[in-house]
């Protein structure tokens, strides 16, 4: 145990010195990260109808940004990692030395919260110039905490699906991309599923990423629900455990499939 957490905190360390303290591309990173969020508020500011509390729309806003970077960062930290581990030869080591990826994962997650979190403040900061502070309450903590358990399970399900994929084609680039923005925007991680049509709430519902999105919305927000907190708790909690026990087993196929073809060159990026 005391190895794990020693393997833990040097990984941390590493990215920490490496990420945060050394290179200059996360300034860069901020400052594209602030005008990204502008062009991302621009139509809202554009087409809001001023009868519309500012404060509200802020909140929305901020709920939906909050939430679209959980899901990059389980695209581009967690999933996209995979992509690097190949090319410099950690995944080869990995596997021939039995350590596994866990320590890695769980040295690198701890950074991929800061960084939500100072993005996060940029977004607050530009959300109050723009409109006044956005209009959040958490009404219940536990019921918030147990939404963000369940939307950080489904991402590192969905992270696990990515990287099983990559590992087995070596597609990675645009093709990430693209899952990344539709799939938060497909699921109802950007609006409540009450204002989607119909067969987008459909779709969604049967998708685990709805659920937690709903509950943290509600939580925040007060927003209207599709159904009853209890249900989106029990629906979400086994759509949650059941993808992520098929990423799993979906991520160590594709591992043995590795070990018996080798790895792809990974590409297109």
């Amino acid at each position: 145990m005391l190895k794990l957490i020693k393997r833990v905190y040097m990984v941390f360390k590493a990215y920490a010195v490496s990420d945060l303290l050394r290179s200059k591309g996360f300034v860069f990173g901020l400052v594209s990260m602030s005008i990204w969020f502008m062009l991302f508020i621009s139509p809202i500011i554009l087409f809001i109808d001023s009868s519309f509390n500012p404060r509200v729309a802020s909140a929305y806003s901020f709920t939906a940004i909050l939430i679209f970077l959980f899901y990059s960062v389980a695209t581009w930290d967690w999933a996209a990692e995979i992509r690097w581990m190949i090319n410099d030869g950690r995944l080869e080591y990995y596997i021939a030395s039995g350590s596994g990826f866990l320590c890695h994962y769980l040295g690198i997650m701890p950074i991929s919260f800061i960084w939500i979190a100072m993005a996060m403040s940029i977004n607050y900061l530009l959300l109050t110039v723009v409109w006044g502070p956005p209009e959040l309450q958490i009404s219940d903590l536990r019921l918030f905490i147990y939404g963000f358990i369940l939307l950080t399970t489904n991402l590192v399900s969905y992270a696990l699906v990515l990287g099983g994929t990559m590992l087995s084609s070596g597609v990675t680039g645009f093709v990430m991309e693209i899952i990344g923005f539709i799939t938060p925007i497909a699921t109802g991680g950007l609006t409540p599923l009450i204002n989607l049509p119909k067969p987008i709430q459909t779709f969604a519902l049967m998708t685990p990423f709805s659920y937690p999105a709903e509950i943290i919305r509600y939580i925040l927000l007060k927003s209207p629900t599709i159904m009853s907190i209890h249900e989106l708790c029990i629906r979400g909690t086994l759509y949650s455990l059941t993808f992520l026990a098929v990423s799993i087993i979906y991520f160590r196929y594709q591992l043995k499939k590795i070990m018996r073809e080798g790895v792809r060159v990974t590409t297109l990026w």
